[in-house]
């Protein structure tokens, strides 16, 4: 203890940094008032995250630490992914929004129930501090968000509301038409999977007068669509646009403030003089332009080759080469026989890159060297399953060193590693194995990836026991649900053994896998100690719905007669095969916090010791890295 109270608010508030809020919440909360107040200090400037939580740590978080600081939380992050219920949870146990009277930022992710979701931002309608709400990841995919009325207007109504992210909505723009309350504030708004018409958006605009930012997806190809206002504080948009030129004029010449102007376009061919038009004409104050173009021309009778050519040309006029020096690259295939084509603006600024098998390219940058470095790309596919980097990469010279996730294909050639310069921001991947001697070039990325939580694996040459041969120090998700490709695998007693004996199964936290035996279930749960969330199906469970289709929770009821009751058993809300456990260790449970304020100054010197010790592992960690 005399330790730790040695030190200075300032380098104990450092030290904080290393750790989450709601570790610290269990090792701080109740030793004395100043641990308390830096800890307060802490919360006002850190978000409270609950999305990788354990069972039994959400219950210890939820009745013993989250009613001594929920006046002080300023950012607050929910998900149902890792821990489905959380959120009725939360509300059942009268934490309901309204108490967070700090909050200025909410984050929701995946949350399972519409309702819930509906309840949950209900509740924030008296926040006074309440200015970002992101909603990300929704389950529903347009179940019944088109059902709820007053959803958007409840949103609409949060009086401090400036940035909203409501990208995790799936539905269509009959939700957006619902709005009828204007928002005093929204100035930054994401909605690009809820796509919209023209006259769409002018309603939504309508109620959305002190816009600035928006994301979106449009639609527009009838001819009485069509903007019917302008837009004079508008000053970024990025849009996934699909339609005709006449609705891109339309759009743009009542945003003549635009400054910022990012599109990806969707089966539309537009050349260099036509954006050149559209820019001149509409957008006198853009200075910022980024386009992607995905285009097919297979009703075109001459070489693809010779229709790049063409489509360069147009973007090489003194417009783009001189005044505004914006330079264009096009990937293709001259094999493709639907000859379609990737064009977009230098540097590549989008979030994912996908080269689907374009292995030739050509630009308008008169050095082709350059712009090679595509820093913005956070995720990267390799195209359709059928095609190997080795075939993709051939030609292409583009490097990457933030990506986050990655879908690859394996085995690959020492090229690979020229294109990914560093994985150390790689935090999930997808790997398809095609060979058995891409088990190797597997470990060799796990051990170029320090951060890597996430791995989702097929393989076309099972069986894929070798997986757990392998080992990496970070990977705690682990996805078998497709283990083998173009074949449903189902593991048996022997395979679950395999898996329970093996470094990654011991240090596995999330797993999703097809079990053959219900009883294996059982065996995972109580041998894997690390398992916080189980997701399964298994192969009685859907002979069971062959046969009883109208019962479906025989297996969900047999499992709930042999877990604690603490944990919870549901069905995914989309796909009904799969059963979720969110695993209750209540074997493991902390003693309540009473216990910690009346312990002698021995059990929290012990407590502390734990935590300096947790600290000095994780510091020396990173050292070594």
């Amino acid at each position: 203890m005399a330790q730790l109270e040695s030190l200075a608010n300032e380098l104990l508030l450092d030290l904080f940094e290393f750790f989450t809020t709601a570790h610290l919440l269990q090792a701080f909360v109740g030793l004395n008032s100043r641990f308390n107040e830096l800890l307060y200090h802490h919360i006002r400037t850190h978000p409270l995250d609950l999305r990788s939580l354990s069972k039994q740590n959400f219950d210890i978080i939820s009745k013993q630490y989250l009613p001594l600081t929920i006046g002080h939380i300023t950012s607050f992050c929910v998900s149902s992914d890792e821990s489905p219920g959380l959120s009725e949870l939360l509300l059942s146990r009268g934490f309901t929004l309204d108490r967070f009277i700090c909050l200025q930022s909410l984050s929701l992710h995946s949350i399972d129930d519409v309702g819930t979701l509906n309840k949950i931002i209900y509740q924030c309608r008296h926040l006074p501090y309440l200015t970002h709400l992101n909603i990300i990841k929704s389950t529903d995919r347009e179940r019944r968000i088109n059902s709820l009325v007053d959803f958007l207007n409840n949103i609409w109504s949060l009086s401090a509301l400036t940035h909203c992210n409501l990208s995790g909505l799936y539905a269509d723009e009959a939700l957006l038409l619902t709005i009828s309350i204007v928002s005093p504030r929204i100035k930054c708004l994401s909605i690009q999977n809820i796509p919209c018409t023209l006259n769409c958006l002018s309603h939504l605009l309508k109620f959305t007068p002190r816009l600035q930012q928006l994301c979106t997806t449009i639609y527009s190809y009838l001819v009485n669509d069509h903007l019917e206002c302008v837009v004079p504080l508008l000053q970024s948009i990025k849009i996934v646009f699909g339609g005709t030129l006449n609705s891109l004029n339309n759009l743009l010449q009542y945003m003549p403030n635009i400054s910022r102007l990012t599109i990806t376009t969707v089966q539309v061919y537009f050349d260099g003089k036509t954006w050149e038009q559209l820019i001149s004409d509409y957008l006198p104050q853009l200075t910022v332009f980024q386009l992607k173009m995905e285009v097919e021309f297979r009703e075109v009778n001459i070489t693809l080759e010779d229709i790049i050519d063409r489509l360069l040309a147009s973007f090489q006029t003194p417009f783009w080469l001189k005044e505004r020096q914006w330079y264009v690259r096009c990937h293709w295939n001259p094999s493709d026989p639907y000859k379609w084509a990737t064009l977009y603006t230098l540097p590549y600024c989008f979030d994912g890159f996908d080269c689907s098998n374009k292995s030739c390219t050509k630009s308008t940058c008169p050095a082709e060297g350059n712009y090679w470095s595509c820093d913005c790309v956070k995720s990267f596919g390799h195209g359709t399953v059928e095609n190997t980097l080795l075939d993709n990469f051939s030609l292409l010279r583009a490097r990457f060193r933030n990506i986050c996730h990655l879908q690859v294909n394996i085995p690959f050639d020492d090229r690979f590693w020229s294109r990914f310069l560093s994985l150390n921001y790689l935090t999930s991947l997808h790997v398809s194995i095609y060979k058995h001697s891409g088990y190797d070039q597997l470990q060799t990325v796990f051990d170029q990836a320090p951060c890597l939580y996430s791995l989702k694996l097929q393989s076309c040459v099972g069986p894929i026991s070798k997986l757990f041969q392998l080992t990496s120090k970070s990977i705690r998700r682990i996805d078998l649900i497709e283990a083998l490709l173009n074949q449903s695998v189902h593991f048996n007693e022997d395979d679950c053994f395999i898996l329970i004996s093996s470094t990654l199964g011991n240090q596995c936290e999330v797993l999703s896998i097809r079990i053959k035996h219900r009883k294996n279930v059982l065996d995972l749960i109580q041998q894997m100690s690390n398992l916080r969330l189980l997701m399964f199906e298994c192969e009685d469970d859907r002979e069971f719905f062959r046969r009883f289709s109208s019962v479906k929770n025989d297996l969900v009821r047999w499992l709930q007669s042999y877990i604690t009751s603490a944990s919870i058993i549901t069905r995914h809300p989309v796909q009904q095969f799969l059963i979720r456990v969110w695993i209750d260790r209540e074997t493991n449970k902390i003693p309540p916090l009473h216990s910690y304020i009346l312990k002698s100054k021995s059990k929290q010197k012990t407590k502390l010791s734990q935590f300096l010790t947790a600290f000095r592992q994780h510091f020396n960690s990173i050292l070594t890295e």
